[in-house]
């Protein structure tokens, strides 16, 4: 079987940071915390009947890459995104308050990241939460550009506010990565428009293809007559 599973080499520096600085226990409750976040996306990936394909660990978290294509259904999409904060809530549950030097750091540290993971700044579940909300209302490229955009707008008010060098460095290059791709992803979104059947209770009439919305059935304005999207999608892949 697969690996799936892999740690990335910062998530290993950061770690052996934290065991040199003596911080063992922060190591061993933020661990606790991660794991039982991603059980949260795991469990409603497959609750959701998809597949995961590969888990990577970095400092600040897991990144789950499945087979989720870009025309998923924007409630499964916020449904898998939230599944994480809210498997994190319910450590507060679990874990009972006793006063302790400990628990107050579980408390502190658990409550941050689910802050954290809420924030729009890309890969964070709050980036794919703001995502599903959009596309419903957005053209799907332009819902595109305004999470990339307002996910550097909080990337570097999280820096100010924080000053934390090593993090941001490392969502500065998945971002600026992630960014570089806009036009793959929203190509790769037109594909699965045309090899997927996906239907909508509403219909939108747009000029050309670049104004494409995701939930809705589009038809797409062709010397001067509107054709549905499959019809149009049919000329311009096969």
């Amino acid at each position: 079987m697969k690996n799936i599973f892999k740690i990335h080499i910062t998530t290993y520096i950061f770690y052996i940071l934290l065991i040199l600085s003596g911080y063992i226990n922060y190591l061993f409750i933020f661990l606790i915390i991660i794991v039982t976040h991603e059980l949260g996306h795991i469990f409603t990936i497959y609750l959701c009947k998809l597949r995961i394909n590969e888990i990577i660990i970095y400092p600040f978290g897991g990144v789950i890459k499945t087979n989720i294509n870009y025309n998923i259904n924007s409630n499964k999409l916020l449904f898998i995104s939230i599944s994480g904060v809210l498997f994190q809530t319910l450590l507060f549950l679990i874990i009972k308050d006793n006063s302790s030097y400990t628990y107050q750091i579980f408390e502190s540290l658990n409550l941050s990241i689910i802050i954290f993971n809420l924030i729009p700044i890309y890969p964070s579940d709050g980036n794919k939460i703001l995502v599903s909300i959009l596309e419903r209302i957005q053209r799907y490229k332009n819902t595109l550009y305004i999470t990339n955009i307002i996910s550097f707008i909080f990337l570097f008010i999280v820096f100010i506010l924080r000053k934390n060098i090593f993090i941001f460095i490392v969502l500065y290059y998945l971002n600026i990565n992630y960014f570089s791709l806009t036009k793959y992803i929203f190509n790769k979104f037109l594909l699965e428009r045309y090899l997927y059947d996906k239907k909508y209770k509403k219909n939108k009439y747009i000029n050309t293809v670049n104004h494409i919305y995701k939930c809705r059935n589009n038809c797409i304005k062709c010397d001067n007559i509107y054709i549905e999207e499959k019809k149009y999608f049919q000329n311009k892949f096969e």
